[in-house]
């Protein structure tokens, strides 16, 4: 797997930034619907506008969430791992499950962004994610378990860079 874990970085920030542009706009929206009009309270049962008011918030959240993330990524120092070293931040890690590869970049923030390289898929997962965290530590060779609703699933470490 020779992918440049630079470049995968540069991707995802680029990704969130998109995403914060749209999330920006529709934070604005929300916040000028909440204080639209229309919105306001016809009597005192009417929670249009309180309703609204809640929404604005979780935009505006959502987007200095984004902007935290493309700042922490955007200066992040990314590192080679040897051989035999455990899995930690900046680690491209292969892993099998039943057969079948999955990528993953770990990574600070933007769990479960995805980026395609040619004709393989990169999966971000946090040190906090169910996969990360039982991905932390481990080497080349290791088994993860992970807890999911679905039952206990087993991936093999198959390489770490």
């Amino acid at each position: 797997m020779q992918l440049d874990k630079q470049a995968l970085v540069k991707e995802v920030c680029a990704r969130l930034s998109e995403e914060l542009g749209t999330m920006a706009r529709i934070a604005q929206d929300a916040a000028a619907a909440a204080t639209h009009e229309e919105n306001k309270p016809e009597n005192d049962k009417d929670m249009r506008s309180t309703e609204a008011s809640y929404i604005a918030r979780g935009q505006a959240e959502r987007a200095r969430e984004l902007e935290r993330s493309v700042a922490l990524l955007s200066s992040i120092t990314v590192r080679s791992f040897g051989a035999g070293e455990g899995i930690a931040a900046t680690a491209l890690v292969t892993l099998l499950h039943r057969g079948s590869k999955l990528v993953c970049f770990v990574l600070p923030a933007a769990g479960g962004q995805r980026v395609k390289v040619g004709a393989t898929e990169v999966q971000v997962v946090t040190p906090t994610s169910p996969l990360g965290a039982a991905l932390m530590g481990l080497s080349e060779g290791d088994e993860a378990e992970v807890p999911t609703p679905q039952g206990t699933k087993v991936y093999e470490v198959v390489e770490v860079r």
